[in-house]
């Protein structure tokens, strides 16, 4: 007869090496994995928190951007209308002046022409003369 007094002590032994190999390795190699699996979560949460914060700075930045182009676009226009009324004032101060210059040399050229009409005047009857005497051969009296 076959005695199997020993079953008992193996499977008394497979339980004491089964719970000394869950104490000893399998625990501390749950642990290990449990404490990676919590740093893997929370890399993934400062990396989706550092995307986060990424692009609303690359938001901020970009309307920072259109703020400066849109005051600059603004600068620029108010420059340039400064600019036209600078020119337009100038243009109207230089057309004044040229008008009084104009409306001067226009009178200035009337009392000329004045004057000459009245030497003229004064002369006709000299030049009556000179043209009679030519045309007629002879000294013409007044």
């Amino acid at each position: 007869m076959k005695s199997y007094w020993h079953i008992p002590i193996i499977m008394g032994m497979v339980l004491v090496y089964g719970f000394l190999l869950n104490k000893v390795f399998f625990q501390p190699v749950q642990r290990v994995l449990e404490e990676r699996k919590r740093r893997v979560r929370e890399s993934g949460t400062l990396s989706d928190q550092s995307k986060d914060v990424l692009s609303r700075r690359f938001a901020e930045y970009e309307q920072a951007v259109l703020e400066a182009h849109r005051k600059a676009t603004h600068l620029k226009e108010q420059a340039r209308n400064e600019a036209y009324e600078y020119r337009s004032k100038v243009l109207g101060e230089v057309k004044a002046e040229v008008r009084t210059e104009l409306q001067r040399a226009e009178a200035e050229l009337g009392e000329n022409v004045s004057a000459v009409k009245r030497d003229l005047e004064g002369q006709i009857p000299q030049f009556a003369r000179a043209l009679a005497s030519k045309l007629l051969g002879r000294e013409v009296t007044a």
